[in-house]
């Protein structure tokens, strides 16, 4: 949850949490519980981490030049500075206290349910949760704002009503610049003008697939950003609203004038409005919603374009963050983590960049790292290992937080989304229409169609033609092919040169030689193998395509509470994959590959210090 209030007030104005005391909500602005603990721990290994890359990239770009001008052909050194693009493209790559109200403290609260297009039962379920807040009924309505302008919808809302006072349907009509979601919440603040006892002092918004607790409000549940990322930037008070499970004061959004549409995120660039008006966030650090992710395929791809974009176009709304009046009340801890989340976005086109680098390099004769004596492949060697190994330490420091599992999985077969994000914001951003430019709109995640069923068991299309086509036709896996393709064709190729030039293949000696072992790293197995990972990465979606998972319908994830008259979901459901006894299901192949990477380089770093 986020609460914004304005610096030198008690807190939030008209304090949401009246029985806290000044210095309880300093306490709680810092973050400072035991489980974030450990997380103070990451700036400093980023910090580690961002000094041993600049000495890493410094030393081969030098040593790169030493090898350029020196008597060597100039045929191999390419093959070099494309593998050095390709590693420079590639690495780029606290609770708060829990206080719940009751009785006549609690102050009013309009709850939005936003919804366009979702399955009517999934909003049901939803509408249902709301309503069955422990909040003082009297204190707070549930608006269901139907941008899709179902008649279903309207009537279930309307059987609702019968035994829930408080609830509300609303549905407007749309503009041709309707300005999607931003525009729907625009409006919902504005309607509510016209109910009895007019507009409520907060504002408060879900999801149409967020299902709240009991004790909302609120948040959303995803591990990493919400466990881990958004704890660090409350800490350094540039908390952001996460578009569903915030806490708003009204005062706060008519300073800025609504919620802003010239961005897909539309909650992200209200929280940075709010900073520039001198608003802050506080981050609660509690679960008090779950919601679905993507049910497609395309439909993840399109929701984290989507993401990326809106991260840019808000940015771009705030002049980057570097200057200007609209940065002037922003704390420089707001301003730098409104660059990182744009700096973020655009290095899916340097991501993509470097897969390109990447199997160029390895298609290609000669080795990946040139070097001018064995004293400096052992100086870089234990540099990148330095880095690997601070990297992983940060994974560790994260687990703590979300579990190792999570820590790894995370991050483990992401490289292959870069290329759809890179084209979706090229074509967003940065050219015009008459050179294929275009604009993104907004599509809500529960309303994209599944027409073949792909996660359904009982109802799956057939791989070929029709899932076969969509997949690899529509969605371009295609190229992933290509690329697997490719990339196994320069790895094998690479170990047959090296191995072909030993004198011997005797296990004796390619377990002493040095040599081979030298041959191996400068032409294949330069640490942290990026050739690796892209290539497992770029399986993924193949895999998915020929073996999509199976996933059960959402309702037999839900039990009734036949006493609120609500579904939640249940226990199981609500954990992550690390926290169940088998680990969802899925075979722990990324923690084993990230495991088995760091055995092979701190033996690669012992090796350098004997």
């Amino acid at each position: 949850m986020l609460i914004y209030y304005k610096p030198g007030s008690k807190g939030p104005k008209s304090s949401v949490l009246p029985s806290l005391s000044r210095q309880t909500y300093a306490d709680v602005h810092r973050q400072k519980a035991p489980r974030t603990c450990s997380l103070d721990l990451l700036p400093v290994n980023a910090f580690i981490s961002l000094s041993l890359i600049i000495v890493y990239f410094v030393s081969r770009v030098r040593g790169l030049l030493g090898v350029h001008f020196g008597d060597e052909g100039y045929a191999v050194k390419w093959v070099s500075w494309v593998y050095l693009l390709a590693e420079f493209c590639l690495f780029t790559y606290t609770p708060r206290l829990r206080e719940h109200q009751s009785g006549k403290a609690a102050p009013r609260i309009d709850v939005f349910i936003t919804c366009c297009g979702e399955a009517t039962n999934v909003i049901a379920t939803s509408i249902e949760g709301a309503c069955a807040s422990d909040y003082p009924v009297d204190n707070f309505r549930v608006i269901v704002l139907d941008d899709g302008r179902s008649k279903e919808l309207a009537d279930l809302v309307s059987n609702m009503r019968s035994t829930r006072s408080n609830l509300f349907y609303h549905s407007r009509q749309k503009t041709k610049n309707h300005h999607y979601k931003a525009g729907n919440l625009n409006d919902g603040t504005e309607w509510v003008k016209t109910l009895p006892g007019g507009p409520a002092p907060f504002i408060a918004a879900l999801d149409a697939d967020m299902i709240p607790e009991p004790h909302y409000p609120l948040l959303q549940s995803l591990e990493l950003q919400y466990r881990v990322t958004n704890p660090l930037k409350g800490a350094a008070g540039a908390a952001y609203c996460g578009g569903s499970g915030f806490l708003l004061r009204r005062e706060a959004l008519e300073d800025v004038g609504g919620f802003p549409t010239m961005s897909l995120c539309e909650d992200n660039c209200l929280s940075n409005f709010l900073f520039q008006k001198g608003w802050q966030g506080v981050y609660v650090d509690e679960p008090l919603q779950y919601g679905r992710v993507p049910e497609t395929y395309h439909g993840n791809v399109v929701q984290q374009t989507r993401w990326k974009i809106g991260d840019v176009q808000t940015a771009l709304a705030m002049r980057c963050y570097f200057w200007g009046h609209d940065c002037r009340l922003m704390t420089l801890r707001q301003r730098l983590n409104g660059i990182l989340c744009m700096l973020t976005a655009l290095a899916n086109i340097t991501t993509t960049l470097g897969l390109l680098a990447l199997v160029t390099s390895f298609v290609a004769s000669g080795p990946l790292i040139a070097y001018t004596s064995r004293t400096e492949v052992r100086d870089l060697l234990r540099l990148i290992c330095a880095i690997t190994i601070n990297n992983w330490l940060g994974d560790i420091i994260a687990s703590k937080s979300i579990g190792y599992a999570v820590a790894v999985r995370e991050g483990a077969g992401m490289l292959w989304i870069a290329p759809y994000i890179a084209i979706g914001l090229i074509r967003a951003i940065f050219l015009p229409t008459w050179l294929g430019g275009t604009s993104v709109g907004f599509k809500s995640t529960g309303s994209a169609s599944d027409d073949i069923k792909e996660r359904d068991a009982a109802h799956r299309a057939p791989f070929w033609p029709k899932r076969a086509r969509h997949f690899f036709v529509d969605c371009y896996v295609w190229v992933h092919v290509t690329y697997f393709s490719l990339m196994l064709f320069g790895i094998g190729r690479r170990l047959w040169t090296v191995y072909s030039s030993q004198p011997t293949l005797a296990p004796s000696y390619i377990l002493a030689s040095p040599d081979f072992l030298e041959a191996m790293l400068i032409n294949v197995g330069w640490p942290p193998i990026l050739a690796y990972g892209a290539t497992m990465s770029s399986l993924v979606p193949i895999l998915y395509a020929c073996w999509p998972p199976s996933v059960p319908d959402h309702r037999t994830l839900l039990q009734r509470d036949t006493a609120r008259q609500a579904s939640y979901p249940t226990e199981r459901a609500k954990k992550s994959i690390d926290e169940t006894d088998d680990g969802g299901g899925i075979f722990p192949y990324p923690e084993l590959k990230h495991t088995a990477c760091m055995l092979y380089v701190s033996y690669l770093l012992a090796w350098t210090m004997a």
